[in-house]
């Protein structure tokens, strides 16, 4: 279990902001829970399209990436990101529970900060933390 983080003994002004992108509703509280109890100020985006206008809009310190929806891959936006200029360094773990092709595990690997098995929430957070320097 991934130990809870008191919010009210932190600096609002230091969580860092991470935008959560999957097609499934469930999917997206639960991470909004999980990565809100480790500290992490949670955005989501309900699809690609929709992760692409908040990413433009208000750019997140990291992406959570769900590569299998329906209106616009994962593999399709972080394609997008990575060949932006304002997005091109943005952090993203990928987040899947369907297995990889070879190709699409060489473009994950190329272009994100990892790939996180959906049912792997404790190496979630250890990533993200990892990521932001953050102790667990």
């Amino acid at each position: 279990m991934v130990p809870a983080r008191d919010p009210s003994r932190e600096d609002p002004a230091s969580a860092r902001t991470v935008l959560v992108v999957d097609d499934d509703p469930d999917e997206l509280e639960l991470m909004r829970q999980l990565l809100g109890m480790a500290g992490y100020r949670v955005k989501t985006a309900a699809g690609g399209f929709q992760a692409i206008e908040m990413v433009g809009a208000d750019m997140p310190d990291a992406m959570v990436l769900d590569l299998m929806m329906p209106d616009r891959s994962g593999i399709e936006v972080l394609e997008y990101l990575r060949f932006d200029p304002r997005t091109a360094k943005l952090p993203v773990i990928c987040f899947s529970a369907v297995p990889q092709t070879e190709e699409s595990l060489a473009f994950v690997s190329e272009f994100s900060v990892g790939l996180v098995d959906k049912t792997e929430w404790q190496e979630l957070v250890r990533r993200l933390n990892e990521l932001f320097q953050r102790p667990p």
